[in-house]
């Protein structure tokens, strides 16, 4: 595309929502219901998209791509969003969900009004490392909000973007706050002044309470532990603390393999998991088949 087909930039927040293991769906309930359960779900976003004077922009198979005015209207339509596709009915007793990513910054479009530029590929971006019913924007967003939606974010790590020298800070906005309050408050008040978790990895410890930032696994260079194998996704994976609790969140194209003791192996793609008592976290293959992991310890006390 030439550039005089190509407007002058203006700012804009664009967010890409996308309805989350929609491949395993049709596997699951068949072409009709999931056809069924995705187009209801894209109705849901399209709908509170245009509530929030978002332009839907296009859909691309299960996502849609949306322009808002501002990062406030992006903010409103992604809490909105999230709390609609979770009042949906199951389907095959799995819960349908999405996940969303958007920023704020400098927006090109053409004459047919598709959009272009860093802020769009950095939305995408952050859209890919959303996990199931995550919401995830940067800090430029974050701070074009009201002091109310601000206060429903919070901070998780930075990423290196590949042509950017400076980091991106990456934010969650939390819509199932009064949930989790509700669920874990009453159960886990003391295990959460006391749960420890200890990560072990080449001879390096790293240790995390509940009050730790995330620590983020990956080859990119930027990670907490940084795992120098090809096979690795440049940002592989998080453990987080929530509730008390310390949840492993995949966040690679691959998936990554966890071992409980006395629990059957599993793999995630683009799932979580809360770690518990003693195990191992391998990448490229489950850990009955290498000797290398990342070796966890969870000390309840």
């Amino acid at each position: 595309m030439d550039q005089d087909s190509r407007q002058d930039a203006s700012d804009g927040s664009v967010m890409f929502a996308d309805v989350c293991d929609s491949t395993r769906l049709y596997e699951r309930a068949g072409d009709a219901v999931a056809l069924g359960a995705i187009r209801q779900c894209l109705a849901l976003m399209k709908s509170h998209s245009a509530a929030a004077q978002g332009r839907v922009v296009k859909t691309i198979g299960d996502e849609i791509m949306v322009l808002f005015p501002a990062a406030e209207n992006a903010m409103r339509a992604a809490l909105d969003m999230q709390e609609a596709v979770a009042g949906l009915p199951p389907i095959i007793g799995a819960p349908l969900a999405i996940h969303i990513g958007f920023h704020h910054g400098p927006i090109l479009s053409d004459e047919s009004g598709d959009l272009f530029g860093d802020t769009v590929n950095l939305a995408a971006r952050l859209a890919s490392l959303a996990s199931r019913g995550q919401i995830i924007t940067s800090k430029n967003a974050v701070e074009q909000l009201s002091a109310g939606l601000r206060q429903m974010t919070r901070y998780l790590y930075p990423i290196q973007v590949r042509g950017k020298h400076q980091v991106i800070e990456l934010y969650e906005a939390i819509w199932q706050q009064s949930i989790d309050l509700t669920l874990v408050a009453p159960v886990d008040l003391a295990l959460a002044r006391s749960a420890l978790l200890s990560l072990r990895y080449r001879g390096t410890v790293f240790e995390m309470n509940t009050a730790s930032p995330p620590v983020t696994i990956g080859r990119d260079t930027t990670m907490s532990i940084v795992v120098t194998d090809r096979q690795v996704s440049r940002f592989q994976a998080t453990v987080e603390p929530r509730g008390g609790r310390f949840v492993l969140i995949d966040r690679s194209s691959n998936g990554t393999h966890v071992k409980i003791d006395g629990e059957n192996a599993l793999i995630l793609r683009r799932d979580e998991i809360t770690l518990r008592g003693h195990g191992w976290i391998t990448f490229a293959q489950p850990k009955e088949c290498i000797d290398e992991g990342i070796e966890f310890f969870v000390d309840e006390k």
